[in-house]
């Protein structure tokens, strides 16, 4: 009885502790949101003259997100964040996607502005912007408040363990040390 007692005591303190940390640090684990801020295009690449392009992002292997305000060249496009296509899309911290802006095109395959991988360390900018700018094609900024990276690294750990209620960790340890001592 008190060998069975002293496993599930361990496996809900392993349990307790991987919630406490998951909490606390979030953007180890979770993807970060991507947001559109603002987008100026150049150059469209319509054939037929006074017809509206239809421009839209894309990753590889997600849905692409059409973006129905833009739909004239030279026109700078300012963006809240919170419109219905909104968030673009989201970047875990390990890896890069492959993403891109694009036309559609009726009769052949859709012109492509610009493709790159896009990746979480892009994001070097204090506010968590990126600013992606092609030469006569478009000029894009981009926005993740949890892409930012700090000076030391040890700074964005902080700052992500700021909400983080530490005492809980340690309520769990000392229940967890008293039932080992019972035992």
């Amino acid at each position: 009885m008190s060998i069975l007692y002293l496993l599930i005591s361990r496996v809900f303190s392993v349990f307790l502790v991987c919630s406490v940390f998951l909490s606390c640090f979030p953007g180890l684990v979770l993807p970060a949101i991507v947001t559109l801020e603002s987008l100026e295009i150049y150059n469209t690449h319509q054939w037929l003259p006074n017809t509206k392009p239809v421009v839209y992002f894309q990753c590889k292997g997600e849905n692409k997100t059409v973006l129905p305000d833009v739909k004239e060249d030279h026109v700078f496009y300012n963006f809240k964040g919170e419109e219905s296509w909104q968030p673009l899309t989201e970047l875990p911290s390990k890896r890069c996607k492959r993403c891109g802006f694009y036309e559609e095109n009726s009769f052949v395959s859709d012109d492509v502005y610009e493709e790159w991988e896009f990746c979480h360390s892009d994001f070097t900018e204090p506010d968590g912007k990126y600013i992606r700018f092609k030469e006569k094609e478009f000029n894009a900024t981009f926005l993740c408040s949890k892409c930012v990276p700090s000076a030391n690294g040890r700074a964005s750990l902080d700052a992500m363990a700021g909400d983080c209620q530490l005492p809980i960790l340690h309520l769990a340890l000392k229940i967890e040390e008293r039932e080992c001592m019972l035992l």
